[in-house]
């Protein structure tokens, strides 16, 4: 039986975290390793309080435990967390999310049911704080090609069961500020590598309030998508005329957005990622209610 390594990133939540771990002891495939990677500063408020939480599992030796001198990111976090595993495939889980029981053994027999392939995601549920479901299509796992990804993947790092050679092979997650799991999913399909889309939903996704392990300043967002708009240009011969354009409006959409409620610097870039946004106009009228809300916003914050 080839085993498992489970990742779990941890910051700032030693509250959520125990759920996640209970949802790893829980699954119905045996041989597992679970690894905690301790992103929070050393011997600070919270490594103390994750330290405290985890001494149960420590003591009956159900995880390995990684500690971070300093918060480095959920990226870095997830790659210690790789380089420790011992497993033949790596998985991953957010401290704030859980598994269902049967994640692991189904997306095995999945892989087992398709030799060809490196890799597999599945779909997600997704909630609130308050266990109200979410109905999104952000909870679809999608993308088996290079150029499906681009133009519309969705690959969350927790969907993912991966062979650890295969994850090594690539050098991990990069050194990206934000979308580590969406570069991942460029990279391992431009490699050559093959992925399988198991539809159905085997964790959930908790959206809330507090910090999450992948949250991170507007500035290093506009870093991120800059990185994978260099990307997609370099690979523009993969794709038409028109979905090279709509990657273009796609992406000064996105920078418009992230910039559009700061400040007065940040909403006159808004609106220069705005105008660019429309020289490669595709019907989208979202362009044009966030071109309202970037003035409007502004007007009432002079007023």
């Amino acid at each position: 039986m080839q085993k498992v390594s489970i990742i779990i990133p941890t910051y700032k939540r030693s509250d959520r975290l125990v759920t996640a771990i209970h949802s790893v002891t829980k699954q119905t495939y045996d041989n597992i390793e679970i690894i905690v990677v301790d992103d929070n500063t050393a011997n600070d408020t919270y490594q103390r309080a994750t330290e405290e939480k985890l001494q149960p599992f420590i003591k009956q030796q159900r995880i390995t435990y990684i500690k971070h001198p300093k918060n480095s990111g959920g990226c870095k976090a997830r790659n210690t967390g790789a380089k420790a595993a011992t497993g033949e495939f790596i998985a991953f889980l957010d401290d704030d999310d859980y598994y269902e029981p049967t994640k692991l053994t189904k997306q095995l027999n999945f892989l087992k049911a398709h030799p060809h392939l490196d890799a597999c995601m599945c779909s997600m549920y997704r909630e609130d704080e308050h266990g109200k479901r979410i109905e999104s299509r952000e909870n679809k796992a999608r993308g088996t090609s290079l150029k499906d990804a681009i133009l519309d993947g969705n690959l969350f790092t927790s969907m993912l069961l991966i062979k650890k050679d295969v994850f090594n092979t690539l050098g991990g997650f990069s050194e990206i500020p934000r979308f580590q799991d969406k570069f991942f999913h460029y990279k391992f399909l431009d490699a050559g590598y093959k992925i399988g889309v198991l539809d159905e939903p085997l964790l959930t996704l908790v959206e809330h309030s507090q910090v999450r392990i992948s949250s991170t300043n507007k500035t290093n967002v506009l870093i991120a998508l800059d990185t994978l708009r260099a990307f997609e240009r370099e690979k523009h011969a993969v794709f038409t005329k028109k979905e090279n354009r709509a990657l273009e409006h796609r992406y000064y959409h996105n920078k418009a957005y992230q910039l559009h409620d700061g400040n007065l610097k940040q909403k006159t870039a808004a609106l220069y990622n705005i105008l660019k946004a429309f020289k490669t106009y595709t019907g989208d009228y979202n362009l044009f209610k966030l071109a309202i809300r970037t003035v409007v916003s502004n007007f009432f914050q002079k007023a």
